[in-house]
């Protein structure tokens, strides 16, 4: 709904397995890594459902990785961290149609530290580059467009380090459906 002094407002809804978004909404993915240990030059490789497009025009636009407070973890995952058993896990642990960013939204989950992350907009995946991440929750946050009407899935999120094969991991998958705009 528009208003005067701030253009459009839209209501953050939280979209569940199972939900319709309509043609046209903007649809916030969420990616929530956590790691054990330091580490050095990962790859985050998040598949696009066929049904979403990129909203982003260009590769390397300005995306951060922010470290999730211990308060901030529970709200997200709903539970605490320490149960996961994978030294480096990145997990989907959510899509929302999108609210745009507005100041100190969510800013008391965050601990303030935050890391650059190189974006890579393909026509299949979206691949994140990230050269160093400390041990910690992280959280990082894009947003994509909902195109073609369907029943899609939103594969598993993949990780790994791009010189150390044996740090892997992988997360959930979601199932949504995209539908005309009326």
């Amino acid at each position: 709904h528009p208003t005067l002094l701030k253009g459009h407002v839209y209501d953050r809804v939280p979209l569940n397995e199972g939900d319709t978004v309509t043609s046209g909404d903007r649809v916030e993915t969420v990616i929530t890594i956590e790691t054990k240990n330091n580490y050095e030059y990962l790859i985050v490789e998040d598949l696009k459902p066929a049904g979403l497009e990129a909203t982003q025009i260009k590769s390397g636009e300005s995306l951060y990785a922010r470290e999730l407070k211990s308060s901030g973890i529970g709200r997200k995952l709903g539970k605490a961290a320490s149960g996961k058993a994978s030294a480096f896990a990145p997990s989907r642990t959510g899509k929302s149609i999108f609210v745009p960013p507005m100041p100190n939204n969510g800013s008391s989950d965050f601990t303030g530290r935050s890391q650059w992350v190189y974006q890579e907009l393909r026509d299949r995946k979206t691949a994140l580059f990230i050269d160093k991440l400390p041990q910690g929750v992280w959280e990082i946050r894009y947003t994509m467009r909902a195109e073609a009407p369907g029943k899609f899935h939103a594969l598993p999120v993949l990780g790994h380090a791009m010189y150390i094969p044996e740090i892997r991991a992988n997360g959930a998958e979601i199932r949504f459906a995209v539908k005309d705009k009326e």
